[in-house]
């Protein structure tokens, strides 16, 4: 339909075939063009070359029209088999900074990932705690986020802050859980939700596959049961997502997280499989991020009387691929966001703190060598051409 409609306006249009040669840029440049928008848009050059044609060649113009496509498309197909969402938000400004080689097209050698609860079911200060949330994610520029306890307006309004990810949900109704990806970094392969059977609670297993260059990557976000009351269905359902974990294809690195609800003795009674680690304690056990729910530091919350609970609530498991020689994420840094009060604010932004782990990508030089804590600071993998020639000098 697209094409067809384009065709038409060509054929009335009065131009002759010599004016719209005139528009069409060097085959070398053609060819950079549908680089770009096929790493833009995460398809192939065929789909690039139609879009780009029938837009004399506009790369903002085509990679705009294209999202507008498919979100379009997205929403007729989500109305009809009532599925979670895929957001489509694109930010112009990308298409421009490629172009202009401001960004650079090479996968990247480092990437940041953060996961966080934002207790979005609690309305005080909502608007501005999200908001500080999302100057938390520019400012670190994760690769990948994943987050829970998102309700349906802050996730609207997350989208508009955050154009430079693109927003895979794993419900859109009362709170659900969300994964975003950097667009200029990682490229969106595939997604699925599995259902917790047991849940009261519409808990899920937001389930993407995505990639970064050689990097395959399988990203299991979750909010598994709350409360001491519900342990027995939170230990079905960590067994069901180390299965999952488990069961990823050997070539697969696997990153399960989120605010998992979890006590160590659980996980014991889960059982962790072999070749999964728990990245807190892969980075060194840092005792200043042992709590991620601290009531002792976190005041969003209050608990009368002096006793005040902390909790390792929420979690990081990876799983590197089964060969050594398979590129794979090593951790190198793990931390917490979310520290700081919302100004003007008595809050914090969430009432858990954030994660934020930074990963190499490389290969295991020996099983288990590679997953251990670096002396070096933490770096991100969104690097413009001008950072990446000032190192490499």
């Amino acid at each position: 339909m697209e094409k067809e409609r384009h065709e038409e306006i060509r054929l009335t249009d009065g131009e002759s075939e010599g004016a719209e040669d005139e528009n069409i840029p060097d085959v070398a440049t053609c060819q950079k063009l549908v680089e770009q928008f096929a790493g833009l848009t995460n398809t192939d050059e065929a789909l690039a070359q139609f879009y780009l044609q029938d837009r004399e060649w506009d790369l903002e113009r085509s990679v705009n029209a294209f999202f507008e496509d498919k979100a379009e498309s997205d929403s007729k197909v989500l109305q009809d088999i009532g599925s979670p969402e895929v957001k489509i938000t694109f930010d112009s400004k990308l298409a421009s900074a490629v172009k202009e080689g401001l960004v650079t097209e090479e996968a990247p050698k480092n990437f940041a990932f953060m996961t966080w609860n934002l207790d979005g079911l609690d309305e005080k200060n909502l608007k501005k705690r999200t908001k500080a949330v999302a100057r938390t994610i520019e400012k670190e520029k994760p690769d990948i986020v994943f987050l829970q306890e998102v309700v349906p307006h802050t996730c609207h309004y997350l989208e508009d802050l955050l154009p430079q990810y693109l927003f895979l949900m794993g419900d859109t109704d009362d709170y659900f859980t969300a994964t975003l990806l950097q667009r200029t970094t990682v490229h969106f392969d595939g997604q699925t939700v599995v259902p917790f059977a047991n849940t009261s609670m519409g808990r899920n297993l937001l389930c993407v596959e995505a990639h970064i260059g050689d990097l395959k990557l399988h990203l299991y976000n979750s909010h598994l049961e709350s409360t001491a009351e519900f342990a027995s269905q939170r230990v079905a359902q960590l067994k069901l997502a180390f299965g999952k974990v488990k069961d990823s294809p050997a070539e697969v690195t696997t990153i399960f997280a989120g605010d998992l609800n979890l006590r160590d003795k659980e996980v014991v009674e889960a059982g962790l499989p072999p070749g999964v680690v728990d990245v807190w304690e892969a980075c060194g056990k840092r005792p200043e991020c042992t709590w991620t729910w601290d009531t002792t530091r976190n005041t969003n919350k209050e608990f009368p009387g002096r006793f005040k609970p902390r909790m390792r609530f929420d979690r990081v498991y990876l799983r590197a691929p089964a060969s050594s020689s398979i590129p794979t994420a090593l951790p190198r840094h793990f931390g917490l966001v979310g520290l700081e009060k919302v100004t003007n604010t008595q809050s914090f932004p969430s009432d858990h703190w954030g994660i934020l782990v930074h990963f190499e990508v490389g290969v295991q030089e020996a099983r288990g060598r590679a997953i251990m804590p670096s002396t070096n600071g933490p770096s991100t993998s969104f690097q413009t051409a001008a950072m990446k020639r000032k190192r490499q000098h």
